[in-house]
């Protein structure tokens, strides 16, 4: 994802989370009220497609995503923008690092079950349910920017383009920082 992509990602996220004085600082309007909850509420893709929300994100985006005639395109933005309304605090952590961070006790704040299952999910529907949970098991503490990135990632190697390079792949990204985060190196 470009670096100009990323920061519009940013100040779209930022216009529904900051509050009225951090968003004069920065030059950014606030989000209208009420698009992050339809947002939330939203149990698809498809239904995220549908909300003011989306729509707000999807006209900042450069020409050259918007110009795009696959749908898969349109449900990737649809789901970043559906997952990115459970962020509740841009902390620069990417999403696997923080679910394999330790939590109560020894174990991780998110399952080796769950987090599998994210890994190996099937349908876009089913990829935005299970990072959602997640989400919600890491308090919303991820990087915006990063988890933007790691979806459009996802959406990529789901419509058949995958690394040849194993490293490359968003599986064996996500498995490395969980594992390293779950063993506290």
């Amino acid at each position: 994802m470009e670096s100009a992509t990323q920061n519009t990602v940013l100040r779209w996220w930022q216009s529904m989370y900051l509050s009225p004085s951090q968003l004069k600082e920065k030059g950014i309007a606030p989000a209208p009220s009420g698009q992050k909850a339809q947002l939330k509420r939203c149990e698809s893709a498809d239904a995220a497609l549908l909300a003011p929300g989306f729509r707000a994100l999807w006209q900042q985006l450069p020409t050259s995503i918007q110009d795009t005639n696959k749908a898969h395109t349109f449900e990737c933005w649809a789901t970043i923008a559906a997952a990115l309304v459970h962020v509740k605090a841009d902390t620069g952590t990417k999403l696997a690092t923080a679910a394999g961070l330790k939590g109560e006790g020894d174990k991780s704040v998110v399952s080796e079950l769950r987090f599998a299952q994210l890994q190996s999910a099937k349908t876009p529907d089913e990829f935005l349910r299970r990072l959602r949970r997640i989400l919600q098991q890491v308090d919303g503490k991820v990087s915006v920017q990063s988890l933007a990135e790691d979806i459009e990632h996802w959406f990529r190697e789901h419509n058949n383009v995958r690394p040849r390079q194993a490293d490359k792949r968003i599986s064996v990204r996500w498995a490395m920082d969980y594992y390293r985060a779950a063993s506290g190196k």
